[in-house]
């Protein structure tokens, strides 16, 4: 049963948390970290983005938030108003945000897809956005800022992934999801060929473990039957792909993927080879796409369509300089008018003999009626985003930023101190550090900063814990930078238990639990502040040392070994930390680094997370077989060779699953959706051997989990699990979806039993293991 389903059960247990687990003692409880106010927009609290959300009149500003309710189990969403008119913020005390939309959400099980996103401003008091507000199903809305009045735009049969609308919302143009079982109509069975085992065996009626397919779509005005624009295709690149649609509604600007042109094309452009060499192994490896799957890396161009028709029109015939995944979501082109041109950053142009024989990427103008182009500037760099101006538009070069303007029928470069806003100009940022959570404020003149929103007024440094950034090395002399967070000041008087959340670390971004880098979205697992709650010692850290270049190779765990064990020993050594009791949790990538950390090295590390981890081990090779071509190369780097042929003898010594008998570790396994993936031969294996393990199944997870009882399953779970194994304490109320005095019982017999067990292997022989490096 998935953990939602207990939703209506827990109301009175759930009463009972904050004296559960109240201890005299600095941090916040798990719940008080579940039930976080975060931003969905801007997203990734990017101050740059919100300055994209100001209205066209410069008078008001939307935000999006999430906040959890443990009591409801759903996420509840807000779309607020800033008043930002310069009147206003001058005057020290603008008006308090308006609250002008909200809903609860009960389908919304990952976290980084939240169930309102892409809201925009479509005119001064007009909002478009996607949302799951009924039936779970993804769809475009139009919202009325001051009547309140929410009307549908479109009515899909399957997940949008990506929208945009003419100036007149007549006509909305969208990508879906296509269905793509794998036992078609009338059939009664299919050949297992370039696909993954989820999407054989979960893939029939569950678009979630699917061969991902895409369609493009026009919904017009009073009509309830989209028309599909061209042929379903096949994701490439691992991203959705993203849609655009001239202001007049007569034009789109659409990708297409070139899997059979991609080969050639990193022959001719340095940017798609390098591209090519990082991501897309496969295509020079597997041609044939044999074993490689379906996610093959793909150069990809613009190409526009003519909307009543359907007509297609090449814009050039080269590839974009984009990278993979989520860079192809960056904004790369900005209508002229009605659409009469568009500009476009980002893309090469033919090489042409005796014509233009640059390979670098470039900036033009395109008129659709004509298919007429003209080069307006060449870039320095790969382009990593294009910002649309009132007066012209500005790319990222690079980290270059370059602003360009109108210059009668062409365009002029301009220099930065020609386009600075006047001194008495507003501007809003998001504004943060790591013990001080996100929150929008405007500057203005003579450096005055007015605050705008106090999204969790409940957050205090001084009982919930304060994060530093600490610095060690490790043996080989290498710096290592992460975040230490403790009561008092982090400097406890006595050695503690420390807890070691690895993944990502920013001295600049708020701390609260997990990576606070990048998206943020490691909702799993980490308790971050809520461990201080229990008197443990924090340390975050990341996947590398600055000092060492990155490599994917089997190098790269041996560093990531090295940089715990010099932290440990730093903390040991200042008297900070009791070695006998470190615990240390991996999520998604680090995972497999905490894996390889617990087996292969002699650290005392007495208790772990596995937090649905990639594992380098022959179980998972063969699970991703037909994910992604990126994948299986990985595996070939990492354990330095392949479990076949001449690599096989490196694939044995370094695969973990065939050397747990070197895991001394009591060891957690967590694992999100369906179906299991990664670790279930680490966790057979282990239990074979009487070897401390538990592993703990969220069917109705994804990878970052999203909704309140499950995040609290992770969460709790973690601190109950350490506060076990480091300090021999445990928890007597259950408030958990689905626990009882007895399931809650029961768990601590069982970890008593393993705690037998580990001290019974403890006294066994360490395994020995001889390994060469040549």
């Amino acid at each position: 049963m998935q953990f939602r389903l207990l939703a209506p059960l827990l109301a009175g247990l759930l009463a009972l948390l904050p004296a559960a687990c109240v201890q005299a003692a600095d941090g916040p409880t798990v719940r008080e970290v579940v039930e976080f106010t975060a931003f969905v927009q801007p997203r990734n609290n990017n101050s740059e983005s919100l300055r994209q959300q100001i209205s066209p009149d410069g008078t008001r500003a939307f935000i999006v938030t999430r906040k959890a309710s443990v009591a409801s189990d759903r996420n509840r969403y807000e779309i607020r108003l800033l008043h930002i008119s310069p009147d206003e913020l001058a005057s020290g005390k603008p008006p308090a945000p308006e609250l002008v939309f909200a809903f609860e959400s009960d389908q919304d099980f990952n976290y980084g897809d939240p169930a309102i996103s892409r809201v925009r401003w479509w005119d001064d008091k007009t909002l478009l956005f996607t949302g799951r507000l009924k039936d779970g199903q993804e769809q475009v809305y139009r919202f009325d800022v001051g009547t309140r009045d929410l009307r549908q735009l479109t009515h899909a049969t399957t997940p949008i992934v990506s929208f945009a609308a003419s100036a007149d919302l007549r006509r909305v143009l969208y990508a879906a999801q296509v269905p793509n079982p794998p036992l078609k109509a009338g059939a009664r069975s299919f050949v297992m060929a370039g696909q993954s085992v989820w999407s054989a065996k979960f893939g029939q009626n569950r678009l979630q473990g699917q061969i991902r397919k895409y369609g493009f779509y026009i919904a017009d005005a009073g009509t309830l039957q989209p028309r599909a624009l061209g042929e379903p295709f096949l994701m490439e690149n691992m991203a959705p792909p993203q849609v655009s649609i001239s202001p007049d509604g007569h034009w789109a600007l659409l990708p297409r993927y070139e899997p059979q042109r991609t080969l050639d094309w990193s022959r001719q452009y340095p940017m798609v080879e390098e591209i090519v060499t990082k991501f897309g192994p496969a295509v020079r490896g597997d041609p044939l796409r044999y074993y490689s799957g379906t996610r093959v890396q793909s150069a990809r161009r613009k190409t526009v369509w003519r909307l009543d028709d359907g007509l297609e029109q090449t814009v050039v015939d080269a590839p974009d300089d984009s990278r993979t995944a989520g860079f192809q979501e960056r904004p790369d082109h900005v209508w002229q008018g009605d659409g009469t041109s568009v500009v476009l950053a980002g893309t090469h142009l033919p090489l042409v003999p005796g014509g233009n024989t640059s390979t670098a990427s470039h900036i033009i103008e395109y008129w659709p009626d004509t298919g007429r182009w003209v080069i307006i500037a060449q870039l320095a760099s790969r382009l990593d985003r294009l910002l649309p101006g009132r007066d012209g538009f500005a790319v990222i070069d690079g980290d270059r930023h370059r602003e360009f303007r109108r210059d009668g029928a062409g365009w002029r470069e301009v220099a930065a101190q020609d386009v600075e806003a006047p001194s008495s100009a507003w501007t809003l940022r998001v504004r943060e550090s790591l013990n001080e959570p996100p929150d929008v404020v405007a500057q203005g003149p003579a450096g005055r900063t007015v605050r705008l929103t106090t999204l969790n007024p409940q957050f205090d440094a001084a009982t919930w814990g304060v994060m530093k950034t600490y610095t060690w090395r490790d043996a080989k002399g290498r710096a290592w930078r992460g975040g230490l967070m403790g009561g008092e000041g982090a400097s406890p008087s006595k050695p503690l238990p420390l807890i070691i959340e690895t993944y990502a670390y920013s001295p600049d971004n708020f701390y609260l639990h997990g990576p606070n880098a990048a998206s943020r979205n490691g909702t799993s697992a980490f308790a971050g502040r809520a461990f201080l709650r229990e008197g443990f010692l924090v340390l975050a850290m990341g996947k590398s040392s600055p000092d060492a270049s990155i490599t994917h190779d089997q190098t790269l765990l041996q560093l990531f070994n090295e940089g715990v064990r010099g932290a440990v020993d730093a903390l040991v050594k200042e008297g900070r930390v009791d070695p006998a009791r470190v615990g240390i949790i991996g999520w998604s990538t680090t995972g497999e680094r905490v894996l390889n950390l617990v087996t292969f090295s002699d650290l005392p590390i007495r208790a772990a997370t596995l937090a649905d981890g990639d594992a380098n081990t022959q179980f998972f090779f063969t699970m991703t077989y037909g994910f992604a071509d990126s994948a299986w190369a990985w595996f070939d780097s990492i354990n330095e060779g392949l479990p076949f042929g001449p690599g096989r003898a490196n694939w044995l010594r370094n695969d973990p699953a065939l050397n747990t008998d070197c895991v001394n570790t009591a060891l957690r396994i967590e694992s999100y959706g369906v179906p299991i993936y990664s670790n279930y031969d680490i966790h057979a294996l282990l239990r074979r051997q009487y070897k401390p393990v538990e592993m703990v199944l969220i069917p109705g997870g994804a990878h970052s989990l999203s909704t309140p009882s499950e995040r609290m399953v992770s969460l709790q779970g973690n601190v109950d699990w350490y506060r076990f194994w480091l300090k021999g304490e445990t928890r007597t109320e259950p408030f958990l979806a689905g626990e009882t005095a007895a399931s809650l019982k029961a768990q601590y017999d069982a970890w008593r039993q393993m705690e037998k067990m580990k001290a019974a292997n403890d006294k066994l022989p360490r395994c020995e293991r001889e390994r060469s490096r040549g």
